[in-house]
């Protein structure tokens, strides 16, 4: 599934106000690149609060984020995969013969159920349907301690201690498809990404002038 495109065109308001169709082209790229870092810190704010295991999938969208020039003036880029489909929602359907792994297990969010060895196919009551369902589960394991301590008289005493047993939580739900809700989120507010562009595209505008003018811009608030 691709990524996304904002486009920031050269009838933008501000940029109507510019004269030549090329500097409206440059001051849209001013703004767009504004824009996209607003965009990388949005996403990286996101890492932080939803990936606490896994392959970070937030920060790898952050760094598929880039603006460039386009015909209609600049555009900001995510090109990381799934994030569209993230944002839009949708069914996802598996493969003929596959299934999709939803994850259940804290561990499991952000990480394929390949990363893990201990896995086996299991049918468990899903809580939330009430139904019998296909699920990836931990196999059961027991911890074995083994302890060697030297005897006054030179011996070696061992000790072997076996722990709690552990293992045996799901790990994944399987299901054939899934209806992914729309999840707006993902990137930051409209009003605020407008803002920040505009912001971006004002100040460039009003050092043109100055510089023009001969004169100093004021400090930057």
């Amino acid at each position: 599934m691709a990524g996304v495109t904002l486009i920031l065109d050269e009838a933008t308001p501000l940029l109507e106000r510019v004269r030549s169709a090329a500097a409206a082209r440059g001051l849209a790229l001013v703004g767009a690149r504004a824009g996209a870092q607003l965009v990388r810190d949005h996403l990286f704010g996101l890492n932080a609060q939803r990936h606490r295991f896994g392959r970070n999938y937030y920060a790898q969208a952050a760094r598929s984020v880039h603006s460039r020039a386009v015909p209609q003036g600049a555009a900001i880029s995510i090109t990381q995969t799934g994030f569209r489909q993230r944002l839009q929602g949708g069914i996802i359907r598996a493969k003929p013969g596959k299934a999709l792994t939803i994850p259940e297990a804290d561990e499991a969010h952000g990480r394929r159920a390949g990363e893990f060895s201990d896995l086996h196919l299991a049918k468990y009551v899903n809580p939330r349907t009430g139904e019998l369902q296909a699920a990836l589960v931990r196999n059961l394991s027991t911890p074995i301690s083994i302890r060697r301590r030297t005897l006054k008289d030179g011996t070696i005493k061992t000790t072997i201690s076996a722990g709690a047993q552990r293992g045996g939580e799901i790990m994944y739900w399987l299901v054939k498809e899934v209806d992914q809700k729309p999840d707006p989120t993902v990137l930051p507010h409209e009003e605020h990404l407008a803002a920040r562009v505009t912001d971006a595209i004002r100040t460039r505008m009003l050092r043109l002038t100055h510089r023009s003018s001969g004169t100093t811009p004021p400090p930057a608030e």
